[in-house]
């Protein structure tokens, strides 16, 4: 009836902060921080639209933040984790999961690709754009049971059944098809996009059930201004195309030096996108 939910290897020695935030904070409720990096997607944009020619395929701006942050958590591995029992067990994958909106219900639901970091932005597209719409046409198949459990639980226990099921699924990372939904539903790390929605940029928040440590946000792409200085000493205005990336990220997980890292990261990938796939 009962299997393992997620696969973890053996438990990971914690830092003296870790140690630390373990003790001072109970679950993602209450460590959460947040943060906002702006972005220059020209690079970025110019790669998607060669590989939409080259492949044919609808590959969108989340789909590469998505793998952005894949090869973030790949250089960074002590932040694919999950908390259990008081120590962190290293994911033995890094797998996204991307926020999808169902219009005819104004609902939202989760489509996740496996091992993202070694997947092209094509392999992501394809993925992540069969489960869309499988979500929206056939009634989001991996979720459906536990949502109609849930429609059904009246609203004072709907917060105790929440953590019933996050300490079955987490902490005892035990999963049964009586669940209703998928093994491991949520990866390494949520993405959002809020700029489909025509905000700039939003701030998210932790989903505690996920057992996430960050959820992402993709604002709007916009135009700002660049200033480049010629030899002559004048300078150079033009537009180029920005996004702002927020996220909401448990603090136990990530301190100032991880967030460092992963702006560098994240900036580094933009410019860069060919190093998408190397390591």
């Amino acid at each position: 009836m009962f299997s393992r939910n997620k696969p973890f290897g053996k438990p990971l020695a914690p830092s003296r902060f870790r140690r630390l935030a373990l003790g001072s904070w109970g679950g993602t409720g209450d460590p959460t921080i947040y943060g906002i990096l702006e972005v220059n997607a020209e690079n970025a944009l110019a790669h998607i639209a060669s590989e939409k020619a080259r492949t044919g395929d609808r590959i969108t701006i989340t789909h590469y933040v998505g793998k952005v942050f894949a090869k973030v958590l790949e250089r960074s591995p002590d932040m694919n984790a999950e908390i259990r029992w008081g120590r962190f067990y290293p994911r033995q994958s890094i797998d996204v999961s991307f926020q999808v909106a169902i219009e005819k219900n104004k609902d939202l639901s989760a489509g996740i690709v496996r091992n993202t970091n070694k997947a092209s932005l094509s392999e992501i597209a394809k993925v992540l754009n069969q489960g869309a719409h499988d979500i929206r046409h056939k009634d989001d198949p991996g979720f459906r049971g536990v949502k109609r459990t849930s429609a059904m639980i009246p609203g004072f226990f709907q917060r105790p059944a929440v953590r019933l099921l996050q300490f079955l699924s987490s902490t005892l990372n035990l999963w049964s098809p009586i669940f209703g939904f998928p093994k491991n539903a949520f990866g390494s790390i949520m993405i959002t996009n809020v700029g489909s929605l025509g905000l700039d940029f939003a701030l998210p928040a932790l989903f505690p059930p996920a057992g996430v440590p960050m959820i992402i946000a993709v604002g709007a792409l916009y135009d700002a201004p660049v200033f480049e200085k010629r030899e002559d000493g004048y300078v150079n205005v033009k537009l180029e195309k920005h996004l702002k990336i927020c996220g909401a990220f448990d603090h136990r997980y990530l301190d100032g030096l991880h967030a460092s890292k992963m702006a560098m990261d994240i900036r580094e990938l933009f410019k860069h996108p060919e190093r998408l796939d190397h390591s």
